[in-house]
């Protein structure tokens, strides 16, 4: 089973998150850790609801999981690239070979980075940051890495990580009832 965190911090965008982690965990092949960047394991999101993460981005590394997810909500991905706590995991899974994906305003925290240069990239628009080469497409799967344009492509950006990650049998079974791919 690969083991997945999904960053956060104050501002994010919380169905960009839980819909990711809800798609992830019925397909029944992760491990899904929700990381606070925050000073305790509370974080809110950009419409004011608190989410309690599982662990703090402070106590992993990226040598702990397969891949990481960033969620989009301005003030969140503010937060994450203001954040050398966070900044320095997504870096070091990048120095590890590891995937980084990113949807709707959190494509540009890759790109400020350099991870998406030579890559085709999307995000929410105004947020094209780096050199990316940047398209207009609700999601994009380029050399590993998988973004998505805003929430409301949600689901199709779990589905397209699950994909990736587990291959495409595992996203079509997510709602079939079947359970326990691996």
């Amino acid at each position: 089973m690969k083991r997945c965190a999904i960053l956060l911090h104050d501002g994010f965008e919380l169905v960009e998150a839980l819909a990711t982690y809800d798609i992830l965990s019925r397909s029944h092949c992760f491990a899904i850790d929700l990381l606070s960047d925050m000073d305790g394991l509370t974080v809110d999101s950009s419409c004011q609801v608190s989410v309690n993460a599982t662990k703090a981005i402070k106590d992993v590394k990226a040598e702990d999981y397969d891949f990481l997810i960033l969620p989009g909500g301005k003030a969140g991905v503010e937060g994450l690239y203001g954040s050398i706590r966070a900044i320095s995991l997504i870096k070091r899974a990048i120095e590890l070979g590891k995937h980084v994906h990113a949807i709707c305003a959190a494509p540009s925290i890759l790109g400020r980075i350099g991870f998406l240069k030579g890559k085709q990239a999307t995000c929410f628009p105004g947020f094209e940051i780096g050199e990316a080469i940047w398209i207009k497409a609700p999601v994009v799967t380029s050399q590993n890495t998988v973004t998505a344009r805003s929430m409301g492509y949600s689901i199709d950006f779990a589905h397209a990580i699950v994909k990736l990650e587990s291959g495409e049998e595992a996203s079509s079974l997510i709602y079939s009832g079947q359970l326990g791919l691996n």
